[in-house]
């Protein structure tokens, strides 16, 4: 079991390979698939921890009792973190098809605020915004993939009703662009540009246009980037923006503005 070499971009398995042969983390084009050339250029098989920690319990109880638990395809455990404003944060291992809501508000107890809840995101950084309308989905991939969300590694972040959603997608963009190995220009440029045209938007500059150019931009880095970096980064900046449209009009902007460059390093001062 190997941990990330200090970097979000060393969960993807190619780049983890990369850091291990003592290079610099960056995601390699495929094909080749690691299992046909993986760990310096042999056969290498890359599993998450989650993975293995499943097989001790199939071995011990067979796989018919696995195989009960959870619904549909997603079958087993799996480990939910509740963490932000959330009053009663910590893991939480049980089967899939749990709901949004019970994780939420029956384990987690709520916002830590007291304030009621906004949203969630689920699946880490790169996940979703679902509102509470939404909290009554099945903690299951293919439920959550229909959604346009994903369950990730299961993390949930819980946010209340004072959250600025224009925000949200801006970190989203800017977390891209600090994190981004640069390998692939939609990952490494685009996140940048999503920051820019955020911010447009909120400022109220031509914003119908911005908006249909930053639907464009999450196509692009969609279907362009070479790893999930690029690739998931829309989904929260789309999620916030289709759940969440008021936001977008600059009434509750409020944080303090970090420019980016296109090579990911914030630059000095603040605008």
């Amino acid at each position: 079991v190997r941990v990330g070499a200090g970097a979000y971009i060393c969960g993807e398995e190619t780049s983890m390979l990369e850091s291990l042969e003592g290079k610099r983390g960056t995601v390699r084009a495929k094909p080749p698939i690691p299992a046909i050339e993986g760990l310096f250029g042999r056969p290498t098989v890359v599993n998450n921890v989650l993975t293995l920690a499943t097989v001790p319990v199939v071995l011990a109880d067979g796989a018919k009792a696995y195989q009960e638990l959870g619904v549909e395809r997603s079958r087993g455990t799996q480990v939910f973190q509740l963490g932000g404003n959330i009053a009663h944060g910590g893991i939480v291992e049980t089967a899939f098809g749990i709901t949004l809501r019970e994780l939420v508000e029956d384990y987690g107890g709520g916002t830590h605020s007291g304030r009621p809840v906004r949203t969630v995101q689920v699946g880490g950084p790169l996940g979703a915004y679902l509102p509470t309308t939404m909290f009554d989905l099945p903690m299951d991939y293919e439920a959550f993939a229909a959604a346009g969300a994903m369950v990730g590694h299961g993390g949930l972040v819980v946010f209340d009703d004072s959250v600025d959603m224009a925000a949200q997608a801006r970190f989203a963009m800017e977390f891209c662009a600090e994190e981004s190995c640069g390998k692939c220009t939609p990952c490494r440029v685009g996140s940048v540009r999503g920051v820019e045209v955020i911010d447009k938007i909120v400022a109220g500059e031509h914003r119908d246009e911005n908006l249909a150019l930053l639907e464009d931009l999450c196509d692009l880095m969609t279907d362009g980037s070479l790893c999930a970096m690029g690739g998931l980064t829309p989904m929260p900046v789309r999620s916030a923006i289709a759940h969440f449209p008021d936001d977008f009009l600059g009434g509750r902007r409020s944080l303090e503005i970090h420019p980016v460059t296109t090579t990911g390093v914030r630059t000095e001062g603040t605008a």
